[in-house]
């Protein structure tokens, strides 16, 4: 017969137990538990967290309240029931839990453990904090397992959120660094509350040459790093944007890095933040290394005067090969015969010239094919050692002789009937290294002049041949302009291998 006082209180579940009887349950009517199980049953009926107890080998579970909600759907059915029956889906870890402490006497304690319950009628995982040990009967020996249990799947899920966060917020971060790396960008602050408080990241201090201390860098230290004809205009600008009403702000300029000494070029992109009153409190933005930029549009500029000045040339040179054509001709046919062939020398060397398609070729080649054009080559006297020449130094020579005959016969000996143009070359020991030097001379031409100012063309000669130790020099007497190059044999790309000239 049920005991419908014992156990006091203890809500739902100590309600449930008191109607307890030998045919409603394995574990009997409460007043007939041994003296240990109802001293456990009642501290735990009256305790509000979450606490159950298996006694016996069978593992009999007596639960209260607060458990009961970990329990879910399962509640009230596995009240009374062996642990094994009421939660098959962990039926090994419950039978290592009896083991352990029922069968050995020992302790067990999980924090965040792991879980795959059926509780709701489906697969859920659960994570709980739970504290076993073993209830003691009259004789000191283990009787049942006691469980504190406190659920914290909500807590584990809200950590693991937050680590997958972190994780995706680092692995942004991984990507933006090593996009910026890529598109050689570095991220900027400045705070303008008080004076200019900088904050750079660490592309911005790869990109600008500077050591990671360099983080917080003074506005001075950025001023100082400027391209020295940029620093006024740029610092200016600077300035005026953030003291002005301007929220975006944009400059381009020169630095000179502190780590190698390079000369970059950097794009400048920000943000300017205001409060209401429009007072500058912070600017945002980016540094884009843009020197590859700015090299390709010199060097597009440079191709555009050379462009316009080869054109020019080009047509100089076809006025002064038909001037001298049709004037020594016999008949229109040998002057049109002698015309087209020197248009085709000519189309020849342009070629030469555009793709710069030398194979390794004689110095005399190099001479020859470029002078070729003029069309009168017994007004040329050509000399030297024969010297093979590399593709680079032979297209070099090839434009800067070809710039002095179009000279020549726009303004020089060449341009007459009367004037010579002798090209000699020689090699010299100096120092115990070979040296190379090549001398264009006219005479019989018109009285020279020097230029009044150094064009396209004078910069082209002095800086064609691919040399940091060349010599070049360009001098205009009365009788006829003189050139000289001077530059190592190793130069050239080959060494001295014997005579030749006529």
């Amino acid at each position: 017969m049920a005991d419908e006082t014992w156990p006091i209180g203890g809500g739902e579940a100590g309600r449930l137990l008191r109607g307890f009887s030998e045919s409603s349950s394995a574990l009997g009517a409460p007043s007939a538990w041994p003296a240990a199980l109802k001293a456990a049953a009642q501290l735990m009926l009256s305790s509000p967290t979450p606490m159950t107890l298996f006694w016996g080998d069978k593992g009999f579970m007596v639960y209260n309240d607060a458990y009961a909600v970990i329990a879910g759907a399962r509640h009230p059915g596995i009240l009374g029931k062996s642990v094994f029956e009421a939660w098959p889906e962990v039926l090994e870890f419950h039978r290592d839990v009896m083991a352990k402490v029922l069968g050995a006497g020992g302790q067990l304690s999980y924090r965040d453990l792991p879980l795959e319950l059926h509780r709701n009628g489906r697969a859920e995982e659960v994570w709980l904090n739970v504290d076993y040990s073993p209830i003691l009967d009259e004789a000191g020996e283990p009787a049942g397992v006691l469980a504190i249990v406190l659920e914290t799947t909500e807590a584990v899920r809200t950590k693991l959120a937050q680590e997958a966060a972190e994780q995706a917020l680092r692995a942004r971060e991984r990507q933006l660094a090593r996009v910026q790396k890529i598109g050689k960008v570095g991220g900027l602050e400045v705070g303008l509350r008080e004076g200019f408080v900088n904050k750079r990241s660490p592309e911005y201090l790869v990109l600008h040459g500077l050591p990671p201390e360099a983080v917080n860098e003074s506005h001075e230290d950025w001023v100082r790093r400027i391209h020295p004809q940029d620093r006024i205009t740029t610092e200016g600008h600077f300035r005026e944007a953030v003291a002005g009403t301007a929220t975006d702000y944009h400059a381009e300029y020169r630095i000179i890095r502190p780590s190698d000494g390079a000369l970059r070029w950097i794009s400048a992109n920000a943000e300017i933040e205001r409060d209401e009153a429009g007072k500058p409190l912070r600017l945002v933005g980016a540094h884009i290394d843009i020197t590859e930029r700015k090299e390709a549009e010199a060097q597009q500029r440079l191709l555009l005067q050379e462009l316009a000045h080869r054109v020019k040339n080009s047509l100089a040179m076809i006025q002064a090969i038909a001037s001298q054509t049709f004037r020594s001709a016999t008949s229109l046919e040998a002057a049109n015969e002698t015309f087209s062939a020197r248009l085709a020398a000519l189309s020849r060397a342009h070629d030469l010239l555009v793709h710069g398609n030398w194979s390794r070729a004689t110095l005399r080649d190099v001479v020859t094919g470029v002078i070729g054009i003029q069309g009168e080559p017994e007004r040329f006297s050509i000399s030297g050692p024969a010297v093979a020449v590399g593709p680079k130094p032979a297209l070099s020579l090839s434009l800067i002789l070809h710039e002095l005959g179009t000279n020549a016969v726009k303004y020089g000996a060449l341009s007459n009937q009367t004037g010579r143009v002798d090209v000699t070359w020689r090699i010299d020991e100096i120092e115990g290294e070979p040296h190379f030097r090549l001398r264009w001379q006219e005479s019989g031409g018109p009285l020279v002049t020097p230029p009044a100012r150094r064009g396209f063309g004078s910069r082209l000669i002095e800086r064609s041949f691919p040399s940091q130790r060349a010599r070049v020099e360009n001098a205009f007497p009365p009788a006829g302009v003189v050139f000289t190059l001077d530059a190592p044999l190793a130069a050239l790309g080959a060494e001295e291998n014997g005579e030749e000239g006529h």
